[in-house]
């Protein structure tokens, strides 16, 4: 099956009011339709399958949705397992952008060795997670108390993200993102690809570039979201998605929301790249906790109507998914993804990258590169711009 993934075509043009963002998206957003007519369980099959970007978030999303269209409450020790597991998925995904395209933002070659080695042990991680294929089944519940041999694997990555990311123990950097002035130290003193990434901000005087007035998406109830996805002009909400009338952000920026840091550098480009590094830091220990088999969540209650809304933050934001089953077949499933919110045509990449001063086009285009990647949409885009005249 191909990835449906979809492109995006951004464009920035010169005015004489500054820069001026057109955003056009390929993406098919209305892909989950081909899960009609299916049940649960082959659905479920299926779908990381069809959405192979993170594929287990997608399928913890789908899982969720499938149990509480059922009334099935899954487990403590489930829950907390695919939380892992997600957890785990959302590590790799931004060591992925970390390792292989921050590098080239300094004109050095991608860290292939230490990636692969991510990618070794996130294996590992996940086979130790699900050992039989079965985490994210609708209504599993069957998990070991603990995954024999997840101590030493965790040990491990913990190990490597010390010595080839953050150049410092995940918690310790957690401890410098509340401390401005141990971070800047950090910055400068670190010879992590990532260290010297936010350094060279620091030098050239970009690091504050590309402010946007987007509010986070706040936190939605089930009733409030199914209603909006389920309204007659869902085809636009998925496509365009607003609330309240107004674009809204989901991205590792709202979820970690590093104020200190925002304080001393506003809510620019070093503080969404760090936000990616906190990600991480904090998907390490919520991974640790969560393997302990209680999840961090309590769960969401089961309706048993039919209707069924499952969510999970996935790497680049909220994901949620809505189903309706009747008769034991899918009627409709609806995927409400992050990079909707973020690559709105009015949305955060808009604002931020029309935010950016005039200049050479080849510095726009600099620029313009690294605020995306910092927002990272989970699909190729095309980048567009002239200079201004």
């Amino acid at each position: 099956m191909s990835d449906p993934g979809g492109s995006l075509d951004i464009q920035l043009t010169p005015s004489s009011g500054g820069l001026v963002c057109t955003i056009a998206s390929t993406r098919p957003v209305a892909a989950a339709s081909a899960f009609v007519g299916r049940s649960p369980h082959e659905t479920a099959a299926r779908l990381p399958l069809l959405f192979s970007i993170c594929a287990r978030a997608q399928a913890g999303a789908c899982a969720g949705a499938f149990e509480q269209a059922s009334g099935w409450v899954a487990s403590p020790i489930i829950r907390g397992r695919r939380e892992a597991a997600i957890a785990a998925e959302t590590i790799r995904e931004h060591l992925w952008r970390i390792l292989l395209d921050w590098p080239a933002i300094l004109g050095e070659p991608p860290c292939r060795d230490d990636m692969a080695a991510v990618l070794a042990l996130s294996n590992r991680i996940l086979a130790r997670l699900d050992p039989d294929g079965d985490l994210f089944g609708v209504g599993a519940n069957s998990a070991a108390d603990h995954p024999l041999g997840l101590d030493v694997l965790l040990t491990d990555l913990t190990d490597l993200l010390t010595h080839r990311v953050l150049g410092v123990s995940p918690e310790h950097f957690l401890n410098l993102i509340g401390d401005p002035s141990g971070f800047e130290r950090w910055c400068r003193k670190t010879e992590t690809v990532a260290a010297r990434l936010l350094r060279s901000l620091l030098e050239s005087g970009e690091a504050s570039l590309g402010q946007a007035p987007i509010s986070a998406l706040p936190r939605l109830s089930d009733e409030d979201l199914i209603a909006r996805m389920s309204a007659p002009d869902w085809a636009e909400f998925v496509a365009h998605p607003t609330w309240q009338g107004q674009p809204r952000e989901t991205s590792p920026f709202t979820r970690v929301h590093p104020l200190p840091l925002i304080e001393a550098y506003g809510p620019g480009l070093l503080v969404r790249l760090s936000a990616q590094l906190t990600v991480v830091a904090t998907g390490l220990r919520l991974l640790s906790r969560c393997c302990a088999g209680s999840a961090s969540a309590q769960p969401t209650l089961a309706s048993g109507n039919g209707v069924g809304l499952g969510r999970v933050f996935a790497a680049r934001g909220l994901l949620a998914h809505l189903v309706r089953v009747e008769d034991g077949r899918v009627r409709d499933y609806r995927i409400l993804a992050p990079t909707e919110w973020n690559f709105h045509p009015r949305g955060v990449v808009a604002r931020a990258l029309e935010a950016l001063p005039p200049g050479p086009e080849e510095q726009v285009r600099r620029q313009a590169e690294l605020l995306i990647t910092a927002i990272d949409p989970c699909v190729a885009f095309k980048l567009t711009c002239k200079s201004a005249t």
